[in-house]
C-alpha cells in the first residue's frame, strides 16, 4: 500500500525507521543531483546526502508541516552544503555535473559550457534558487521555505536569475523577449 510523503513522515515520527526510509528514497536522486549542482564532486555531494539524511532523521519530530516535508530535505540539504563549504575551499561546477549526455558529443559539450556560465554568472543566492526549481523540482512555495523567502520573492528571484542567464543560453542571432 502506498502512501504519501506526509503520511510517511507522520508514521516517520512515530519511530517507523521504514517509513523514514521511503521518505528518504522518494527525495535521494534530487538530493544528490542538487549537492552535485552545488559542490561539483561526487564524494562531496554523497557526503552531503549523507549527513542530510542524518539531520533530518534526528530531527524528525520537530518537523510541523508535513506537506512541505521535501522542502524541509532540501532546506537541511542546503544548511550542510553551507557548514561544508565553511569547512573546506568551494569546488567550481565541474563541465559533465550531473547533466545528460546527449548523442552529439559535440554540441553537447557546449551546452555544459554554455550552462555553466550560466550558472557562474549568478549570485550564490541566485544559483541556489535555479538550481532547487530546476534541479531539485521544487515549487515557490518550497523554494521559498527552503531559502527563508515568500512564494512570491522565490518566484520574483528565480525570474531575475533566470533573466541573467537568458544571454548564455541564447542561440546566436535568435530574438529573446
Amino acid at each position: 500500500m502506498e502512501k504519501t510523503p506526509a503520511q510517511l513522515l507522520l508514521r516517520a515520527q512515530n519511530g517507523d525507521a521504514d517509513a523514514f526510509g521511503a521518505l528518504y528514497a522518494l527525495y535521494a536522486d534530487e538530493l544528490y543531483a542538487y549537492a552535485l549542482y552545488v559542490l561539483g564532486r561526487r564524494p562531496d555531494a554523497e557526503d552531503a546526502v549523507q549527513e542530510t539524511c542524518l539531520r533530518v532523521y534526528r530531527s524528525i519530530r520537530s518537523i510541523r508541516k508535513p506537506d512541505r516535508i521535501k522542502a524541509y530535505f532540501f532546506k537541511a540539504l542546503s544548511n550542510t552544503i553551507r557548514t561544508l563549504r565553511r569547512q573546506a575551499a568551494p569546488a567550481p561546477l565541474p563541465d559533465d555535473a550531473a547533466l545528460p549526455d546527449p548523442a552529439d558529443e559535440a554540441a553537447g559539450a557546449d551546452l555544459r559550457a554554455d550552462l555553466k556560465a550560466a550558472l557562474d554568472a549568478l549570485q550564490p543566492d541566485e544559483r541556489q534558487v535555479v538550481l532547487l526549481s530546476a534541479v531539485a523540482g521544487l515549487r515557490s512555495a518550497e523554494v521559498g521555505d527552503a531559502v527563508g523567502l515568500t512564494a512570491g520573492a522565490a518566484r520574483s528571484k528565480l525570474s531575475r536569475a533566470l533573466r541573467k542567464m537568458r544571454p548564455y543560453l541564447t542561440e546566436p542571432g535568435r530574438e529573446t523577449e
